[in-house]
């Protein structure tokens, strides 16, 4: 198995993993178990992504940080939609994207301009 608690990028999905799970457990129970879990779901896809993504190399790699930036994308309109219909709060959403989506998204679209020149 791939030791990544050194990268940064895997760090922050980490904690996103960690914090999300915490506000998705106070979901009312339809939600718990529809957009709560597909917020979970899509937070483990990126961390699955991301494992891949750093065994492979070239197009591969290129293809797999692709993938993973999908899938973020996703994330974050589901994140949306939970702030928006209340499920997390203002605050809770702000830390949200101010602790982890702003960076994440640095890091992948850094990752992605790499991957560019390296297939």
């Amino acid at each position: 198995m791939a030791n990544l608690q050194h990268l940064p990028l895997y760090i922050k999905f980490f904690h996103l993993n960690k914090y999300l799970h915490e506000r998705v457990r106070n979901f009312p129970k339809h939600w718990k178990y529809t957009l709560g879990e597909s917020i979970l779901n899509l937070n483990w896809r990126c961390l699955d992504l991301l494992i891949e993504a750093n065994s492979f190399s070239g197009k591969e790699k290129h293809s797999k940080i692709l993938a993973l930036s999908v899938a973020f994308d996703c994330l974050k309109v589901r994140l949306r939609i939970a702030q928006e219909t209340e499920l997390i709060s203002r605050k809770q959403y702000v830390h949200i994207q101010s602790g982890y989506v702003r960076e994440i998204g640095e890091m992948v679209g850094g990752w992605i301009k790499w991957s560019k020149g390296n297939e």
